[in-house]
């Protein structure tokens, strides 16, 4: 067993523990079960895609059986048996495109059998091809590594899969194919990789998928009870001396002449001072994170007798700050004006806003702006070249033929060259330049106070370093050319939509004039 999680429930649920087994899934059934069917929204189009496109490529297959093996009967049979694989294929894209799993166990166990039917009419096809280990080896050394890297593990038995298969692969190459004893060498460290390689990459997917699966729904909680607490502030003006005693919030009664407080309750001790380091008269000015604002508190309740729904950044006596949710309302207690300030934690809620806020402008795969982070970005760059009567320019970049690279090595080899990509050219740029992905393999660079000369250079630059630099990926190395197109003026821009089309004319000459160049277009 591994990390122990806080369950994605209600806020009035028990707490309880989700671990996480040694193979990356959760170790009780009912648990992985409402991890798959939350997340089918993610899990069920990889389902889909392996079930349509795995078989499809099976079935393809056919025509070289068929020039191997002539019209026989074993031609005959395996065409047979490739059909019913395209069958459970199509079964398995019309489920994962559901919205929702009908039958959690009775999907992996297809997904299962799926993956184990490939690899066992891959066994016959060897058997009934013959000839020597080290052609099939390369295609065998691919399914096992498309096993691991890519179907999604639904039952702990699909760990195994690689693994049985190695074996039975090696039993036909004993009994049936012709191989020599440099190749048993190099079979045995290259399967022996593929199999710790892959079970490793299988095991770190299915865990990272899981464990950002229980914090998503932990946060998700957590802002949910900051929420209700919320609303139970704004219910809480009622008797004093009971409020006081019972009330699970942080609650301070606070003179309004010298801001002395007069009495708080045990949450608002915990809140402010859990060690109880205070002693003494307290002062609620102490605890303002920016002093000014309790002014204005003051002033508005002053005017309004009642403020509710404020939000305050307050500071422990540790120095630490705390976001709290202010319900202020003014009252006589002893003679003399006070404030009672009801105060809810809502440090959880609000740093989920911020990761919110900064998902809405953020590739999620390379972390680089995404479209709506560019142009949010680019209207202050325009902004501002209005005031330095230079640029900005534009820099659009298409990375050459990249869809060879998914369809020849898997997306998953696909999004490690964009994230290394990403990384690279960032390093190149200064700082101030925006580095933008605008979607699938199109980048953007925003340079502002950069003239049309300049911008150039750096183009070139990065289409220089980026063709001369090799990827490594889970795949071995691989290599970029990049299309790109630069458009800027020497002059302010009055409308970045008329540089971002003169970028892409510049781009398409790029591409038409043989790709790996960069042109530039300015007006």
């Amino acid at each position: 067993m591994t990390e122990a999680k806080t369950p994605p429930q209600t806020a009035a649920d028990t707490r309880a523990e989700w671990r996480l087994g040694w193979d990356g899934l959760f170790a009780d059934a009912a648990q992985e079960e409402t991890f798959v069917r939350e997340e089918w929204t993610v899990i069920g189009p990889r389902v889909r895609q392996i079930g349509l496109y795995g078989s499809l490529a099976f079935l393809s297959a056919t025509f070289t059986d068929l020039t191997v093996l002539g019209a026989t009967w074993v031609y005959w049979s395996l065409l047979t048996a490739r059909f019913g694989i395209l069958a459970w294929g199509l079964w398995l894209a019309r489920v994962g495109k559901a919205r929702t799993v009908p039958n959690v166990r009775r999907v992996a166990t297809a997904l299962l059998g799926f993956e184990l039917s490939i690899m066992a009419l891959f066994l016959l096809v060897v058997l009934a091809y013959g000839g020597s280990a080290d052609y099939h080896s390369i295609t065998a050394l691919a399914l096992i590594f498309a096993g691991y890297a890519y179907v999604p593990v639904l039952r702990r038995e699909a760990m195994w899969v690689g693994g049985l298969f190695t074996l039975l692969f090696a039993v036909v190459i004993w009994t049936s194919l012709h191989y020599d004893a440099k190749f048993i060498s190099i079979a045995v460290v290259l399967f022996g990789f593929a199999n710790i390689a892959g079970w490793q990459i299988a095991v770190s997917l299915s865990r990272s998928m899981r464990l950002a699966w229980v914090d998503r729904q932990r946060l998700r909680v957590e802002a949910e009870a900051a929420q209700q607490a919320k609303h139970m502030a704004e219910q809480s003006e009622e008797n004093l001396q009971r409020l006081f005693d019972a009330a699970p919030m942080p609650l301070v009664l606070v003179r309004m002449a010298d801001a002395r407080v007069l009495r708080f309750n045990a949450a608002a001790k915990a809140l402010i001072d859990p060690d109880g380091a205070l002693q003494g008269d307290i002062y609620s000015t102490d605890f303002y994170e920016n002093p000014a604002q309790r002014d204005q508190l003051i002033a508005r309740l002053q005017a309004e007798d009642a403020v509710g729904q404020v939000e305050v950044r307050l500071k422990t006596v540790r120095g630490t700050a705390v976001d709290v949710l202010f319900s202020m309302r003014k009252v006589r207690f002893a003679g003399e004006d006070c404030v009672i300030t009801g105060m809810v934690e809502i440090s959880a809620q609000k740093s989920l806003e911020r990761q919110l806020r900064a998902l809405a402008f953020t590739d999620p795969l390379t972390g680089l702006q995404n479209r709506r982070g560019f142009f949010t970005l680019v209207e202050r760059a325009m902004a501002q070249s209005a005031l330095d009567s230079v640029g900005p320019c534009v820099v659009l970049i298409d990375i050459d033929h990249f869809k060879r690279i998914n369809d020849r090595y898997g997306h998953p080899v696909g999004d490690e060259v964009l994230v290394q990509f990403g990384q690279v050219v960032l390093a190149l740029l200064r700082d101030g330049d925006v580095f933008a992905r605008l979607g699938g393999e199109e980048f953007c660079i925003l340079l502002p106070h950069t003239r049309a000369a300049q911008a150039l250079e750096v183009a070139e630059r990065v289409r220089e370093f980026v063709a001369a630099h090799p990827f490594q990926t889970m795949a071995g190395v691989v290599r970029l050319s990049l299309s790109l197109g630069v458009a800027g003026c020497d002059a302010p821009v009055q409308s970045i939509d008329a540089v971002l089309s003169m970028a892409d004319q510049a781009m398409y000459r790029a591409k038409q004039g043989g790709r790996n160049r960069t042109e530039l277009h300015c007006a």
